[in-house]
């Protein structure tokens, strides 16, 4: 049984966040984002729930010295990266009680046992970060970092409002060249200068040739539906961003997007197609640092048909020569959060109604899918190893009672996991943990 060895606070005070009934166009840059309006009951597999016990285990307070801990701000989204030279990269937004809110990063240089000081990338009143946009900050093999984040801007005014009701989200970028100590101002990804539309939902990676892509929904221009967006493409030559292209003119309107770079460098978008409301999900390959794409293809058949959107869409990651997607479905055979290779082979439904959230992550060796369900009467992260197209038994983070928003790496045969967790007083801390594997 897989044991905890090593877990500490990053002591960042933050707002969990579960399901919000506030509709997504209220406050998309912000708002944590549902899962799904409704769960259907559970059929099928359940997991088999085990939880170490930790009376024998060894544990120790990691330093945290050189990074705030402020109690009257709100922190949110972390995120893992690794960096080129072998750097664990932390990445997370803060709240003040003025409401200006930081994207902010720190580095390790010890496999994230501990994190140099923390460094301001951008502070400002609209910038956004939640499960269905994440903040990423990409780093570059020549050393630079580029952060890709949504900032909803301000509205025209009430006398010349657009046909799309005024709401206005963009997609920014920023850069530095000395390991994130000074930015470059913010600059949206789409030369589009209209306003009052929105842009999100995105993902953004480095392709095989080390330049920046960004995928994303945008307002279709002149429609008439409450919502309607397309799915738009947009890469950069020499780091400077090219005109925005439409990859699929119909799509899912409000979930999240999944870019991968696999094994043999090809660039693949995953995303929730939209075929006469059968909302199922759609992957597109390119092969020459998307400069043309193959046409999408349905990941797996779930004719999962919905008037609406579940505000849902996929996390994928390498696994040898192919590729893990998950992402959950409502179809009437087998609802759940599903695990399915690049080619289409299911692994996995989880079928409990509580499952929510899955991130996937991964190394050579083994892939992990990550998620938060409810055990007990509160929510705990779990995980499952996958190796070969072999999934494991579910097992249990120790210490993770009201984790939310996992995501992780696997370092040294590790598992570091960074989340927020809900204490007793209500409010939350970032925690970082280790689990051997």
């Amino acid at each position: 049984m897989t044991k905890l060895i090593a877990s500490f606070y990053l002591m960042l005070v933050s707002v969990v966040a579960f399901y919000n009934p506030k509709p997504v166009e209220k406050d998309l840059a912000t708002a944590p984002m549902p899962m799904c309006a409704a769960m259907p009951e559970s059929v099928g597999e359940s997991a088999n729930a085990t939880l170490t016990n930790s009376a024998d285990l060894p544990s120790f307070q990691a330093s945290t010295a050189g990074l705030e801990m402020d109690s009257s701000k709100i922190y949110s989204m972390p995120l893992l990266s690794k960096t080129p030279n072998s750097e664990i990269l932390l990445t997370w937004t803060e709240k003040d009680a003025k409401g200006m809110v930081s994207l902010c990063m720190a580095l390790s240089k010890d496999l994230g046992k501990t994190f140099a000081e923390k460094k301001t990338i951008y502070t400002g009143t609209g910038i956004g970060n939640s499960r269905l946009m994440r903040a990423k900050v990409l780093a570059k093999k020549d050393g630079t970092f580029v952060a890709v984040f949504s900032n909803r801007g301000t509205a025209p005014a009430a006398s010349n409002p657009p046909k799309r009701g005024g709401r206005s989200l963009d997609i920014v970028f920023c850069s530095s060249k000395d390991g994130g100590a000074t930015w470059t101002s913010p600059e949206s990804v789409d030369s589009d200068k209209t306003t009052g539309i929105v842009r999100g939902f995105f993902d953004a990676a480095l392709m095989a040739n080390d330049e920046v892509a960004v995928a994303y929904l945008k307002d279709v221009a002149n429609s008439t539906k409450h919502e309607e967006r397309d799915l738009r493409m947009v890469i950069t030559k020499n780091g400077v961003f090219q005109p925005e292209r439409v990859i699929d003119p119909v799509v899912c309107d409000c979930c999240n997007i999944s870019l991968l770079l696999d094994a043999n460098g090809a660039l693949i978008v995953y995303y929730r197609d939209n075929n006469d409301d059968i909302r199922d999900i759609a992957r597109m390959t390119s092969t020459d640092n998307a400069e043309t794409f193959s046409k999408p293809q349905i990941l797996h058949d779930d004719q999962w048909k919905i008037n609406g959107c579940p505000h849902s869409g996929p996390s994928s990651v390498t696994m040898g020569k192919s590729a893990l997607i998950t992402w959950f479905s409502g179809a009437e055979t087998e609802p759940g959060i599903r695990l399915v290779t690049n080619e289409g082979k299911k692994l996995l439904v989880l079928a409990d109604p509580t499952a929510k959230n899955p991130f996937l992550l991964g190394s050579n060796q083994a892939s992990v899918l990550l998620w938060e369900q409810i055990q007990g009467e509160v929510p705990q992260l779990a995980y499952r190893k996958i190796k070969n197209n072999t999934v494991s038994e579910t097992s249990w983070i120790q210490d993770s009672a009201n984790g939310s928003n996992p995501c992780g790496l696997v370092v040294s045969n590790q598992l570091l996991l960074a989340y927020e967790v809900k204490l007793g007083s209500g409010k939350a801390q970032l925690k970082v943990s280790t689990v051997g594997m």
